[in-house]
């Protein structure tokens, strides 16, 4: 649990485990004992890099529910795959699938979330008690919009929202109607990634900062995955590439995009840094096509 982590990108390692992460796992952990429902936040495109290994041992006991969150930006086979494999695995008690941004399947959600509520008053009824609050903690890693996800839920803007990594700066209780209660976390990341690909999804997608990546060596992981996963096609269309240009190596088929869009920089070179985040962000706004991470 050192409050100092790495991500390894293969070639460069990054500092990203940040103290005030290592403090919201410790306020997760007392917490827990407060709610009766985890309600897990992950990103539809990478659902098993950005579901945190931790909150499965945390959330012993509790009723699971996995929201997978952006499934406007894969397709319903792989939706349904992932809400199989993570009940089959007994990941959770729940899945649903929605958007937080556009408010999609968010009668899916409540449904689930009022259908554990009745599972509790019945048995707290049976128990001789009347009135019972059932309290849910929201969680996840930065940047999957949980945020926007309760501001869905309670139908106003009562949590704050922002569009960068671990914006959550405290815990927050929200009411959503009589009898039910909502803690917001900030975004928790964790000590080890399990894997390089982890550590690229989470880059790839926008959990990690920018800011402290080598946009670069992200940009050309997402371009070898599309590769491997034979959306070749897509790159060459958007970027205007060569079919020879497959052959390249992955830096070198990032300064074709530079040099096929005009990307320079004021000396008239290749500005490569430009196309990366071209790549980035087009994915991160569906321009290349619906379609996840994990496999």
């Amino acid at each position: 649990n050192n409050s100092k982590g790495e991500l390894d990108m293969s070639m460069t390692k990054i500092n990203w485990y940040p103290g005030h992460m290592k403090k919201t796992k410790d306020l997760i952990k007392e917490n827990m004992q407060l709610i009766d429902v985890v309600l897990e936040v992950v990103d539809a495109r990478i659902p098993l890099s950005s579901k945190n290994p931790d909150i499965a041992v945390f959330a012993k006991n509790k009723k699971r529910i996995i929201v997978l969150n952006k499934s406007d930006l894969v397709e319903k086979k792989e939706l349904t795959y992932w809400k199989n494999y993570f009940v089959e695995n007994n990941f959770a008690d729940h899945v649903v699938a929605m958007s937080a941004e556009t408010g999609f399947n968010l009668k899916g959600l409540y449904s689930i979330i009022d259908k554990v509520s009745a599972e509790k008053l019945e048995k707290m009824k049976s128990k001789g008690l009347r009135k019972v609050n059932t309290r849910l903690m929201v969680v996840g890693i930065p940047n999957v919009g949980k945020s926007r996800l309760i501001n869905r839920i309670v139908g106003k803007n009562t949590a704050g929202v922002g569009n960068k990594p671990g914006f959550t700066k405290g815990k927050q209780w929200v009411r959503i109607k009589d009898g039910l209660e909502l803690l917001d976390m900030p975004g928790i990341l964790w000590p080890k990634f399990e894997s390089i690909e982890v550590g690229q999804n989470l880059a790839i997608t926008g959990a990690i900062k920018d800011e402290i990546l080598p946009i670069e060596e992200v940009a050309g992981a997402l371009i070898g995955k599309m590769i491997r996963y034979g959306k070749w096609d897509v790159l060459k269309e958007r970027y205007k590439l060569l079919d020879e240009d497959k052959s390249e190596i992955l830096g070198e088929i990032l300064e074709k995009v530079a040099l096929r869009g005009k990307m320079l920089n004021k000396g008239e070179t290749l500005n490569v840094q430009q196309a990366a985040y071209t790549v980035l962000r087009d994915y991160r706004n569906c321009r290349l096509g619906k379609f996840g991470l994990d496999r």
